[in-house]
């Protein structure tokens, strides 16, 4: 045997013990870099022609509808639209990305939101496409399934955070929750608890923005209280609102003797709530504002209740925001993912 071929075996033969020796499961999911860009921001891909066009405002008027429960006017979403050619390798790896195609010599409209693509850039990524031969069909079908669309996004950019959340929660706040309360929720290390009265426990997180040249107080808190469930009447709207607010005065004071958390009522301003499953447990979510009765303070607010059967009992957690100089939609979905953490 030649000494060439004796080189060419060898190698052979160690490249498939060598390979043989590595095969955990690795694949090239794992050498692409993590998906960027904060949740709720949504990159559309549409070519510049269009953006004016019938299709554009849909997109717009959707994706960047305001949100009903907020102090001032905010977009659903963060929307970037770009052209074909400006959609670099910078984009590509944001976690979410809509792509529309428009080719007259496309004869139907074809679209995967049902079944949307994954990690094609990024880790942890979601693509949706829709693809048409002109502007009309292809807004029509858009707008016919936006209502799901919608929702999808708005539970991906959560379902981002609570990883981010698992990954990194707060260890002794899991564990005074799960001592007083036996329940658990996933909330960041920055997170502290300001009052724990066994039947509710107060938490708040303080952040500092600049703006104007100065620096400004960003408040988020998280209230987390229970109380016996007595029948269905428990879950319409006023009395959640009447037991909220019951609650709130009794434990959630401000820094001025006489003051304390209630919700705004107003017509202009009333709560809304939707019923829904999450876990497979029934539950009440209320959006609305809040407001500290006899000062200026206030800003929105996310109350999800939920039956704990085995305990006979409602387990709330509401999560609120004071950011008078800031949008707070982001600060939002953040409480938002902490809240739906919930386990118990």
């Amino acid at each position: 045997m030649s000494s060439m071929i004796k080189i060419i075996m060898i190698t052979l033969v160690t490249s498939f013990i060598y390979s043989s020796c590595i095969d955990d499961g690795f694949t090239k999911l794992d050498l692409k870099e993590k998906a960027t860009g904060e949740p709720g921001k949504i990159i559309v891909v549409l070519d510049k022609e269009y953006w004016d066009t019938n299709l554009g405002k849909a997109i717009r008027e959707t994706l960047e509808k305001p949100i009903e429960t907020l102090p001032q006017e905010e977009p659903l979403f963060n929307v970037l639209m770009v052209d074909n050619s400006s959609f670099n390798q910078g984009l590509k790896t944001n976690h979410t990305i809509l792509i529309f195609e428009l080719s007259k010599s496309k004869k139907s409209v074809s679209l995967n939101f049902n079944n949307p693509r994954k990690d094609i850039w990024a880790k942890g990524q979601t693509i949706y496409k829709i693809s048409g031969g002109n502007t009309t069909e292809v807004s029509e079908q858009y707008l016919s399934y936006a209502s799901s669309l919608i929702n999808q996004l708005s539970s991906s950019a959560i379902s981002v955070l609570k990883e981010e959340y698992k990954k990194g929660a707060n260890k002794s706040i899991k564990e005074e929750l799960e001592i007083t309360m036996n329940l658990s929720l996933n909330v960041p290390n920055s997170m502290t608890i300001s009052e724990n009265f066994n039947e509710l426990i107060w938490m708040q997180q303080i952040r500092s923005k600049r703006s104007g040249g100065l620096d400004h107080e960003i408040q988020q808190g998280l209230i987390v209280y229970t109380y016996p469930f007595l029948d269905d009447s428990t879950f319409t709207l006023a009395y959640q609102l009447n037991k909220r607010d019951s609650i709130l005065k009794k434990y959630i004071h401000g820094q001025e003797e006489g003051t304390y958390m209630t919700t705004e009522r107003t017509k202009e301003y009333a709560p809304q709530y939707i019923e829904k499953k999450h876990n497979d447990n029934y539950v009440f979510e209320t959006k609305g504002l809040w407001k500290m009765q006899n000062s200026l303070m206030g800003g929105p607010f996310i109350s999800v209740s939920q039956l704990d059967e085995k305990n006979n009992r409602i387990i709330t957690v509401e999560g609120y925001i004071f950011a008078p100089k800031f949008q707070k939609q982001l600060y939002l979905r953040e409480l938002e993912a902490m809240i739906y953490s919930l386990e118990f």
